[in-house]
């Protein structure tokens, strides 16, 4: 009777049963962790461990064999996947110079997202960025310089880094009701308006955040002119 009960527990824990109890195991703890990412791990070493088990029986167990792999490919490319995501985002030193400026309340990632669909710009000193009567359909951010509006020959305001350049009415469709120049060497970062509402419309997270960037601008420009 000892014997037996040796060789149940023997088989239970080096057999292919001792296969099976590791897998669940494994299942187990995937089950019980809180992390995405471990979660996947566990599920993939649950399933790696069990095919031996489907296929050293009297005829191998091709279904489950088949399935097995399956969950083992997804798990693996989303296994991939989020070990990717989860690593440092790394700027350039103009990519950190614009995020520190204007876009600090958003995700990193999603900021690298959204400046891939810009383009940048150096302007020389006096060179015109927005003419007076001209339809803008770009949305232009000063990273860096000065730039001024300039209205029958006089600046009737100076747009400092992290400002929207160009008045609000402009960028709803109307034309520019003002001449906008470089006071100085200046960089801009420039974004197609049609380019940019495509991409906030799928991240509405995103598109709230850009829309309460924009209304601090236009209180802030708003506090310059009245003051």
């Amino acid at each position: 009777m000892e014997a037996l009960s040796r060789n149940l527990l023997t088989d239970q824990i080096f057999g292919l049963n001792g296969l099976v109890n590791l897998s669940n195991f494994a299942f187990l703890l995937a089950f019980s962790v809180r992390d995405f990412l471990k979660l996947r791990i566990l599920s993939l070493a649950a399933d790696v461990v069990i095919l031996p088990y489907y296929y050293f029986q009297h005829e191998p167990l091709w279904p489950p064999i088949f399935w097995g792999v399956a969950f083992i490919t997804v798990n693996g490319i989303r296994i991939v996947t989020l070990t990717l995501e989860r690593r440092p985002v790394i700027l350039s030193e103009k990519e950190e110079e614009l995020y520190r400026v204007v876009f600090g309340s958003i995700d990193k990632r999603d900021f690298l997202k959204m400046t891939s669909l810009a383009r940048w710009v150096d302007c020389s000193p006096g060179e015109g960025i927005i003419k007076k009567g001209q339809a803008v359909s770009e949305a232009i951010v000063l990273v860096s310089g000065e730039t001024e509006a300039v209205l029958g020959g006089k600046t009737i305001l100076v747009y400092r880094p992290g400002q929207l350049i160009g008045n609000v009415s402009a960028y709803s469709g109307l034309v520019s009701p003002m001449d906008v120049v470089a006071r100085g060497p200046a960089r801009l970062a420039v974004w197609n308006l049609e380019h940019l509402r495509e991409f906030t419309d799928s991240r509405p997270e995103i598109r709230a955040k850009l829309l309460q960037i924009v209304s601090v601008d236009l209180a802030v420009k708003l506090h310059k002119s009245v003051g």
